[in-house]
């Protein structure tokens, strides 16, 4: 049966090299394992080296023993030591031994032959990427593992706020999660080990990559494990509870510095009471990040064009007069009332009933309703700059009441800002000398697919900043009716509108 041993470090600056020797009683015998070496001829001590991890970790292993035949029950005691330079620790574990010999009388008994090999555990299936429920991952491919660019991680981090990178919460976050599959026809009940390893799909040699639980601080060792396993490697402990058949969701970490994006075969190895089952699985690791990337740069630009342009806005400003500025204001504060406050408001109370699909009702709001105000706006005072105007002084109402001054919301008020005018002096709505209803229902429908364009770049920045994850239909669906739809139809009506407005204007 397997002793487990478990030594916690805490409040210690440096790594430190430990000696873990277990005595056993007379009449057991320790089983070499995994780095465990026999220290006397009878088998009765066992020692292993521990690299202890600086700060708070843990190491972690199993050492087996077995009774020699003929051994009476009774009670029994064990002797774990740990010494290192500056300490010593002694512990002993007091257990009880029942000899099983009678299903042995039996089988002799009856003159039975067993054959073992029909009897022993063995794995059945290793399976990934799952979720923590054994759940199939739609975000990836069968055998593909999605990991994190760290070179942008400090650059995500500081643009969402949330300052530098915390990289113990990034390591101790698994990459994903292996469902594994055991069969074990015995129904045996024991403590077995897990192992995962990535093997270069070449050469088969192991290559680096993988590690246990997450690090303790940026410069120290591998996790929770230390150094009790080679680097390199996940592992974990499982319990057969005496099931024919038995499934184990397991996380699988990555260390983020070392893994390369390529193909792999994940070797996944189940050692205990002297047997080790091995299983290979090809994988392919991959960063994905080329999309987001985009979006990012895309964002990047539209900034520097509206940071480049901003010297034009006094002119528009003087251009449209005080009245046309006060108007400006105004519908910015109805954008914000009508708009920014019952969405921050009830967005969270509307997805707890409509999960992702929220966001096609409070697109009413953002699509319908903004770009009427916003057209309406433009009828009444056809300039450039109008539709920025509108936009900042949103932008700083929302960050004032809601604390929303982050460089992410800058960026997606400038793309917005940049594509809009784009569309809008591209199509000549800035030149034309009247608005027919047929040229409105063209720039309308020009509208809404800007406003699509804006929210595919915008979704793509929050996938990469905040590591979320929408599927491709959803992302069309979005599009379609929050980009499309909804603006179009806001931009007509606000087209109806803005004609009223000017007639009450000119009177």
């Amino acid at each position: 049966m397997p002793l487990y041993i478990n030594l916690t470090s805490f409040d210690i600056a440096q790594a430190q090299l430990a000696q873990i020797k277990v005595t056993l009683p007379k009449g057991f015998v320790a089983l070499p394992n995994n780095g465990w070496q026999i220290a006397n001829d009878q088998g009765q001590q066992a020692v292993a080296m521990w690299q202890l991890p600086g700060n708070y970790g843990q190491n972690f292993d199993l050492l087996y023993i077995k009774p020699q035949e003929q051994l009476q029950a009774g009670e029994y005691k064990i002797l774990v030591e740990a010494t290192c330079e500056a300490w010593q620790l002694k512990q002993e574990i007091s257990f009880n031994y029942v000899p099983s010999d009678k299903t042995m009388q039996v089988q002799k008994a009856a003159n039975v032959v067993v054959d073992k090999s029909q009897y022993n555990w063995y794995i059945q299936s290793v399976n990934l990427p799952v979720d923590a429920q054994g759940n199939k991952d739609d975000r990836a491919a069968a055998n593909v593992i999605y990991v994190r660019d760290t070179t942008l991680e400090g650059f995500r981090n500081r643009m969402t706020g949330d300052g530098a990178t915390n990289w113990s919460a990034v390591f101790n976050h698994p990459a994903t999660f292996v469902m594994l599959e055991m069969r074990n026809p015995q129904k045996d009940v024991r403590v077995l080990k897990f192992k995962a390893e990535l093997l270069d799909k070449n050469t088969g040699k192991l290559v680096p990559g993988l590690m246990t639980a997450g690090k303790v601080v940026d410069e120290e060792g591998h996790g929770w494990a230390g150094e009790t396993g080679a680097a390199g490697e996940t592992t974990a402990m499982i319990s057969l509870d005496g099931k024919k058949n038995q499934t184990f969701i397991l996380p699988l970490y990555v260390d983020y510095f070392t893994v390369l994006e390529g193909d792999y075969n994940l070797r996944v190895t189940v050692s205990g009471n002297g047997q080790e089952k091995i299983q290979e699985v090809p994988i392919a690791i991959t960063k994905k990040h080329n999309v987001g990337l985009g979006a990012v740069g895309f964002s990047f630009l539209c900034a520097l064009l509206a940071l480049a342009s901003s010297y034009r806005l006094p002119g528009c400003i003087k251009r449209i007069g005080a009245r046309g500025a006060i108007t400006v204001a105004l519908f910015a504060a109805l954008a914000f009332g009508g708009i920014t406050l019952p969405t921050t408001l009830l967005g969270d109370l509307l997805h707890v009933f409509l999960g992702p699909f929220s966001g096609l009702v409070t697109g009413i709001l953002s699509g319908v309703l903004q770009y009427l105000l916003i057209v309406s706006l433009l009828t009444l005072f056809r300039a450039p700059g109008v539709l920025a105007l509108m936009f900042f002084v949103k932008y700083m109402l929302s960050g004032l009441m809601f604390g929303h001054f982050t460089p992410l919301g800058a960026l997606s008020t400038c793309v917005s800002v940049v594509v809009l005018e784009a569309v809008l002096y591209l199509c000549g709505f800035y030149r034309v000398q009247q608005l027919g209803k047929h040229y409105m229902m063209l720039v309308a429908l020009l509208l809404g697919l800007a406003d699509a364009a804006v929210t595919f770049i915008n979704l793509e920045q929050m996938m990469f900043f905040y590591r979320l994850y929408y599927a491709d239909w959803y992302m069309a669906l979005y599009m379609l009716i929050n980009g499309l739809l909804y603006s179009s139809i806001g931009a007509w009506l606000g087209f109806k509108t803005g004609s009223k407005l000017q007639q009450v204007m000119g009177e």
